[in-house]
């Protein structure tokens, strides 16, 4: 197992994460810290390679799975398969945090759904 020693975040226009483990030799390869800033947004998009779990730890958030909308809360667990669109969309006033475990990762393996 790989740790990652130096922990730094990553930020988006409206979110920031953080790997906190990767090069894992098991199906799930990459282990991800998620913060939404309160009304930010993760656009719909989708992986060609990766599926993921996202476990949902504090607040709730509203998540979009092929244009259907769905409200998310903490201990709550989703499974997004590979090709498969979604996105977030952090409509309170406080950060939207979760852990995302990703399986088959590939870097780089993201891409808009609409733009493709």
């Amino acid at each position: 197992m790989n740790h990652i020693k130096n922990k730094q975040w990553i930020c988006g226009n409206s979110y920031k994460k953080r790997i906190l483990l990767e090069n894992l030799k098991e199906k799930v390869n990459l282990i991800e810290d998620i913060i939404i800033e309160p009304k930010g947004i993760v656009p719909p998009h989708k992986h060609k390679h990766t599926d993921e779990i996202f476990y949902i730890t504090e607040n709730s958030a509203v998540m979009i799975v092929e244009n259907k909308e769905f409200k998310v809360n903490p201990g709550d667990v989703i499974y997004i398969e590979k090709n498969e669109e979604h996105g977030f969309r952090n409509d309170s006033s406080k950060e939207f945090k979760m852990i995302v475990l990703k399986m088959n990762f590939i870097k780089g393996d993201s891409y808009l759904g609409d733009a493709q």
